[in-house]
């Protein structure tokens, strides 16, 4: 048990400590920053990634319920929350709250009520935010009471209580009697020069007057106090002593109701701490998500639900990958959330195949930043926050993220760094599983060369072979070699700018990196004659190697621009002919409507100057009688206009004798509007009626709707119904008789019900019908949710649903037509 416990210990102890080597800690700092609630803050201060896959595929699509309220609801702000656990703690424990603490918590719970009507408004946009708003304790009552009783600014109102304003209008008339009574010895007493200042004092909850001292005789009374030099005595009258004490007796009353009334209120607070601690807690949860959808969008990252879902791409496609599927880890265009825009993105892919990444190039080239982007965005998207890298993006989702990146030697505890190295290696091979991220950089540094590249080759090899998603930077050339011979393996790499030997931070996958130390060596001056000695003392392997590497990299780069060339081109193909398509389509569906506008919009033209003609020889028939030779010049020009009016030739429809003319018997046609193919079996000139056979069934629909074609349809060998049972004619027990609006395919299987629905929806659109009816019985439902999804997407329909119970319930579907 408790190595057990020792072991969970160590295994905690390696995920915090790689989470600091990666920098974590600031953006928990960020998030932090984002929250608005104190109680908020203190959970970003201790965020941890989740570990399961239900668990982070929920932070995820919180945050994005979360990027939703804030962009189309409002940006909630809970900092104007008061910290009101001590108020309600000591409640709790029976004690009397004054009453601005009890406004603290009333305002506190008309914030928590507001946010949680709003997200239960929201519940279809945002139902995991909301199902967090139903746990909530409905708590408004509380506040209206604590509002109707108490003031803003802390006092109880004088309609907290029937008796509480009667008593307080008492004690102001009560001190008026007093302060009247004094006032009027005041200025008796003036003329008498006794009184040191005509100002009523207080002294003890008890009403006097400023005597000289060498005058008190003058007023008898009760001395309460004096002043510092001993010249003013502060004297209660004897005449005012029991007007004072009926005052004071009233507001000692109307302190014990204020009291009592606080009491009461307190009491509600103290019954109903439980359900405040537990909806400040819901808050602080709510306020914590948002925070973290704050910093999603501060950081422009895609959210991988609602931005796929706009793009009519894969909903989960941004999602952290499944373990039912192959899983690879694949970064476009990522960013590092603490370097900003400035970092150049990070493009890499590690798998579904392979799953250790050797990264090898210079110092200083980003092999580090790309090391620490893979694991900070993995810790960071299993807490729930998107990251900032392109749709498409995925990363799988692990138990664990172990990282071993910088020095960390101590002179106190005699741990070299090669020492600190393996000892995090040896702890990371212990407790990696197949669900880990290993991180290594530098990995075989810190030792004798050729040791520690055979250590550094060794290692990554169990990793690969244990499917432990490894990245491990190095500048050694036999580590490469490796990767390069490993099928678990792949090199990727940074470069200098040939010319300027600066780093051009962009990676490389496939390619193993290069040795760059004699030309920046020489580039920083050192003595050419040194660099040949150097050369020489190269070994005839390293060199031999570094050929092969350097000719890998160039056959390899070369076919990743041809390649990269042949997708972009495939990809312009794809997109060209699908938009081809898509007009192809438009045309031949519109065809009808295009050619009917053209005609309508020409007649309309024509009606147009016929009615200006009419109007034109209304007017001049009055002319007539004035000149005559003017009269018989317009004459003329009408005559003119009439001719060429004449000559115009507007279209008109296609008759049915002309589609019916060029088309035979046995020709292959296409119904327009059916998405339907088949053979023209029968053709009716008379009644502009022809019969098609589509695989085993029959079927009748009008001329001007077929279009001749030369694709062929292959009968269904398969069906179970024969023509004889599907045929859709006048005389069928499943006729689709246009006056009607009630289509019934019970019993058929789907394939033909599907076709009689498209001719009987194509009928009732010319027949001018709205709304329509379709009975397939209950049943299983297979044969109602084939005509629903058919009918989710089809051109002619608005809407549909089930009907009425009276109609039939879910064994019928109404359709609102187009």
């Amino acid at each position: 048990m408790i190595k057990r416990k020792r072991t969970e210990y160590q295994h905690e102890y390696l995920r915090d400590r790689s989470l600091r080597l990666l920098d974590f800690e600031s953006v928990r700092s960020n998030i932090s920053d984002s929250a608005t609630f104190y109680k908020s803050k203190v959970k970003a201060d201790s965020m941890q990634p989740a570990y399961e896959e239900t668990i982070v595929q929920t932070l995820i699509k919180e945050t994005s319920e979360g990027r939703y309220i804030l962009s189309n609801v409002s940006n909630y702000g809970l900092g104007n929350l008061r910290n009101i656990s001590d108020h309600v703690r000591r409640a709790d424990l029976g004690g009397i709250l004054s009453g601005q603490e009890l406004i603290e918590i009333a305002s506190n719970i008309d914030t928590f009520t507001n946010l949680r009507g709003s997200l239960l408004e929201h519940s279809d946009e945002a139902m995991l935010l909301a199902s967090r708003a139903r746990i909530m304790s409905d708590l408004s009552y509380l506040s209206h009471s604590i509002s109707t009783t108490v003031s803003p600014n802390g006092l109880v109102k004088d309609t907290a209580s029937p008796s509480l304003g009667i008593l307080r209008r008492q004690v102001r008339d009560s001190y008026t009697r007093v302060t009247t009574a004094l006032q009027h010895i005041i200025r008796e007493s003036e003329m008498e020069g006794s009184i040191q200042d005509d100002v009523i004092s207080v002294r003890g909850d008890r009403l006097v007057v400023q005597v000289k001292s060498n005058m008190r005789s003058r007023i008898p009374g009760v001395v309460h106090d004096a002043s510092n030099t001993g010249m003013t005595l502060f004297i209660e009258p004897f005449s005012t002593v029991n007007l004072c004490n009926s005052w004071r007796e009233l507001a000692l009353e109307e302190d014990r109701e204020v009291a009592r009334i606080l009491r009461d209120l307190s009491a509600q607070v103290g019954s109903l701490s439980a359900e405040i601690s537990d909806t400040t807690d819901m808050v602080a949860d709510i306020d914590f998500i948002l925070a973290k959808s704050r910093y999603s969008n501060s950081l422009g990252a895609p959210d991988p639900i609602r931005d796929a879902i706009t793009q009519q791409t894969d909903q989960l496609s941004n999602m952290p990958s499944g373990q039912s599927r192959q899983v690879e880890i694949k970064l476009n265009n990522a960013r590092h959330p603490l370097i900003g825009n400035e970092m150049v993105p990070l493009n890499l892919e590690i798998g579904p195949n392979w799953n250790v990444l050797v990264i090898t190039g210079p110092n200083t080239g980003g092999k580090t930043v790309a090391l620490k982007t893979v694991g900070l965005l993995s810790a960071m998207q299993q807490c729930g926050i998107h990251i900032p890298a392109d749709l498409g993006s995925s990363l799988p989702i692990f138990d664990a993220i172990f990282a071993d990146i910088g020095d960390q030697q101590s002179i106190e505890t005699s741990v070299s760094t090669f020492s600190s190295h393996i000892r995090s290696l040896s702890e990371m091979l212990t407790y990696s599983t197949e669900k880990s991220l290993v991180l290594l950089d530098e990995i075989g540094a810190s030792t004798d060369p050729d040791e520690g590249a055979a250590i550094a080759a060794a290692v990554l090899d169990d990793l690969g072979e244990k499917n432990i998603f490894t990245v491990a930077t190095t500048h050694h050339r036999s580590v490469a070699a490796t990767a390069e011979s490993n099928p678990n393996m792949s090199n990727a790499s940074f470069h200098l700018d040939p010319e300027t030997l600066k780093p051009t931070y962009r990676i490389s996958i496939g390619i193993p990196g290069r040795s760059y130390a004699m030309a920046v060596a020489s580039r920083l001056g050192l003595p050419k004659r040194i660099l040949q000695s150097a050369e020489k003392n190269l070994s005839p392997q390293y060199i031999q190697m570094g050929k092969w590497l350097s000719d890998i990299s160039n056959e390899r780069e070369q076919v990743s621009k041809v390649l990269s060339e042949a997708n972009k081109n495939l990809s312009q193909a794809r997109s060209l002919r699908a938009k081809l398509q898509q007009e192809i389509e438009y045309l031949i569906e519109r065809r009808a409507e295009i050619i009917e506008s053209v005609r309508a919009k020409a007649e309309s033209n024509f009606s147009t100057i016929q009615n200006l003609l009419s109007r034109a020889e209304s007017a001049l028939s009055w002319a007539r009688h004035g000149n005559r030779e003017s009269s018989q010049s317009v004459d003329n020009e009408i005559d003119i206009i009439q001719g060429e009016l004449q000559e115009i030739n507007i279209p008109t429809p296609r008759t049915e004798e002309k589609v019916i003319d060029l088309l035979s018997t046995g020709d292959l046609v296409h119904v327009s509007g059916l998405s339907l193919s088949g053979t023209l079996t029968k053709l009716d000139s008379e009644t502009n009626s022809a019969e098609i056979l589509v695989g085993s069934m029959r079927l009748n629909v009008e001329a001007d709707k077929l279009l001749k074609t030369s694709v062929s349809t292959e009968p269904n060998t398969d069906s179970h119904y024969s023509a004889s049972d599907t045929k859709v004619n006048r005389t069928s027990p499943r006729s689709l008789d246009p006056i009607k609006d009630v289509l019934d395919v019970r019993g058929l299987r789907s394939d033909p019900a599907l076709d009689m629905l498209e001719v009987f929806l194509d009928s009732s659109v010319r027949d001018g019908l709205s709304k329509v009816t379709v009975i397939h019985g209950k049943g299983t439902g297979a044969l109602r949710n084939a005509l629903r999804e058919n009918l989710m997407n089809h051109p002619l329909v608005s809407s549909f649903g089930s009907e009425k119970d009276s109609l039939g319930g879910d064994g019928a579907t109404y359709i609102i037509l187009n």
